[in-house]
């Protein structure tokens, strides 16, 4: 089985050469990470509590500060970093 893992970050965009990370999230091998806040309109908060109850705890932080981005009005980003072994 091939090892494969990502970190998942989100953060916000200070100029163009500056991403500022807020909250980061490890998917590993065959997790399955689904962010209820797509490109849709920012869900009522009873709605989003709703939609992260089931989560890992770590999932559920990585998601509020997502929202809370959102929320802020500012520029933010998600990037994706694949981690390699070194062996």
């Amino acid at each position: 089985r091939q090892f494969s893992s990502f970190v998942l970050l989100v953060g916000t965009v200070g100029s163009a050469t500056l991403f500022e990370p807020k909250a980061a999230l490890v998917v590993r091998n065959r997790d399955d990470v689904e962010l209820p806040l797509l490109l849709e309109t920012v869900p009522a908060p009873k709605v989003f509590r709703d939609a992260i109850r089931s989560m890992s705890p770590e999932q559920q932080r990585f998601c509020r500060a997502y929202r809370s981005m959102q929320l802020e009005g500012t520029l933010f980003g998600v990037v994706c970093i694949e981690l390699k072994p070194q062996l």
